[in-house]
């Protein structure tokens, strides 16, 4: 099974959804939140009204409509749904017309800007593990990331989001397994654009293979020399309690002190003729 991650990645991070379904539900109707006005309902009593473990068939009769219908589903499920969401998958991936179903629909969602549903048609297409389903999202990640757009702390915002998608899909690549798409997942590593992909192809290949040290040693010589740091980075396995994480986390912190945030500096105390900042009280007038 792919890794259990759930939350959307960093800036500087690697992509942490991998299998497409999220934490939560959506509210529908009236109480849909907007661009002026929140959902009034709460997570929990959306989930609550729910029917659980019921997700739609994928009808290779009418493949377009019941890929559509399983991404809305699996973009309103919860963690509990996953092992519901592998079984009707695995039943697809074999069956090709299902398989370019995906395909479209992913790209229609990039098309019309749609981010959210596009990472979660990719995480689905991964889970398939299909030839054909490799091949695309391979395709995906070579696509030339925009250079125009939205321009925020210096970040490109349209950049941005292309790369978590493209992320997405390296992990779908090396989730197959397959020595043909190893090789792209280890030339991604060290040559797409975006340092967001190329994390989380160093992360995905080295998980796929145990994070054992002969993977590690066949990935290095495709790390950019400065970005080696992420072959040794961190992660907490299920089950791993907080003491032996920890200790992976110290070890990993002394090996490489650069990633630790400075030490806070006091400022200079205020200068004795300096006066505190003071407030009229008197209510205005209206």
């Amino acid at each position: 099974m792919q890794r259990n991650k759930w939350r959307v990645i960093s800036r500087t991070g690697t992509v942490v959804v991998t299998l497409g379904l999220m934490s939560g539900s959506v509210a529908f109707g009236a109480d849909q939140p907007g661009s002026e006005h929140g959902s009034s309902i709460p997570p929990s009593r959306v989930i609550a009204g729910r029917p659980l473990h019921s997700p739609p068939k994928l009808d290779a009769a009418d493949a377009y409509k019941s890929v559509n219908a399983f991404i809305t589903w699996a973009g309103e499920s919860v963690v509990e749904e996953q092992n519901d969401a592998r079984r009707v998958l695995a039943s697809a991936a074999k069956k090709p017309e299902l398989v370019q179903a995906f395909t479209e629909a992913i790209l229609e969602a990039h098309k019309s800007g749609d981010t959210s549903r596009a990472l979660v048609g990719l995480g689905l297409l991964g889970e398939m593990r299909t030839y054909d389903g490799a091949k695309f999202l391979a395709e995906f990640v070579r696509m030339p990331l925009p250079t125009k757009g939205t321009v925020i702390e210096g970040e490109l915002q349209e950049e941005a989001q292309q790369a978590r998608l493209q992320a997405k899909a390296i992990a779908g690549v090396a989730y197959l397994r397959d020595p043909e798409f190893d090789r792209e997942v280890a030339y991604q590593a060290g040559n797409h654009p975006s340092v967001i992909v190329r994390a989380e192809a160093i992360s995905a290949y080295l998980w796929n293979r145990g994070d054992s040290l002969e993977a590690r040693k066949a990935l290095e010589p495709f790390v950019r020399k400065e970005e080696r740091l992420f072959l040794d980075r961190v992660r907490r396995v299920s089950g791993e309690g907080a003491e032996s994480f920890n200790r992976k986390l110290t070890a990993y912190l002394k090996a490489h002190p650069e990633v630790q945030a400075p030490n806070p500096v006091r400022k200079d105390p205020r200068p004795p003729e300096e006066k505190p900042n003071t407030f009229d009280v008197t209510p205005p007038k209206f």
